[in-house]
């Protein structure tokens, strides 16, 4: 059920966070992803998302999650230019877009039961920001051209790793809170891990998304009485 007190996105304010290092450990995010999982990338009206093959055993677990979490599809969103486009921001600041990987509880068995739990969901959302050309996003940048231009599913790279979208190991900063889905159906199943440090893509780069919607993110919806966690307080300073 959608309360519509506990939305996403949010903007992380330095004064609303708590720094709680007992449970927001870098060192215990685990990502484990299994190459080969992400199998396709489609375009729709809302933009781009990458799919998992039927056997994905790709897995998302951390200090602050109750369970292990399935790597169900990953997508974002982005704006006309770069000086919006991301969902959650930063002490008022928007970033350029915002990468979104979406895992499910395990316990529930499958997505779609997952999405009626409120802890049915963990997603992943890790900062754009419009700038210089990025190497390790150009093999993705092609696959979601290859499937913009044709209309079709596309190809993703047979070695693909989800570690080449992430910032480095020494920059996975990140707050947490509980909230929703940003798009319909809106629902309030998601434990959030939002990554503070973002990572640059070029202009070129970002232009491929924006030729499939010219933007497509959700404004921030009110904190109401919703604890934000940090890993360390300067995290969301900058």
């Amino acid at each position: 059920d959608v309360t519509m007190r506990r939305q996403s996105p949010i903007d992380i304010r330095t004064e609303h966070v708590c720094e709680d290092a007992d449970h927001c450990q870098i060192e215990s995010v685990k990502i484990d992803y299994v190459v080969g999982d992400c199998k396709s990338v489609s375009c729709s009206a809302g933009g781009w998302k990458v799919q998992v093959g039927d056997n994905c055993t790709s897995f998302f677990a951390a200090r602050h999650l109750p369970a292990a979490f399935k790597l169900e599809q990953f997508h974002a969103h982005w704006s006309e230019d770069g000086s919006c486009g991301s969902e959650h921001t930063l002490n008022g600041k928007p970033l350029s877009g915002e990468v979104h990987f979406v895992f499910y509880n395990t316990t529930y068995g499958s997505f779609a039961n997952a999405l009626a739990q409120d802890d049915g969901l963990a997603v992943i959302g890790v900062f754009i920001k419009e700038g210089k050309q990025n190497d390790q996003y150009q093999p993705l940048v092609d696959a979601i051209r290859a499937a913009a231009e044709t209309g079709k599913e596309a190809e993703m790279p047979k070695d693909f790793h989800i570690r080449s979208l992430l910032p480095p190991l020494d920059e996975r900063d990140f707050i947490t809170y509980e909230g929703s889905l940003t798009t319909p159906p809106y629902s309030e199943a998601v434990i959030w891990t939002v990554l503070t440090h973002p990572v640059e893509i070029s202009a070129e780069q970002l232009n491929v998304f924006r030729k499939i919607v010219s933007k497509n993110y959700r404004d921030c919806q009110d904190l109401c009485d919703r604890r934000v966690r940090v890993t360390r307080a300067a995290a969301v300073a900058h």
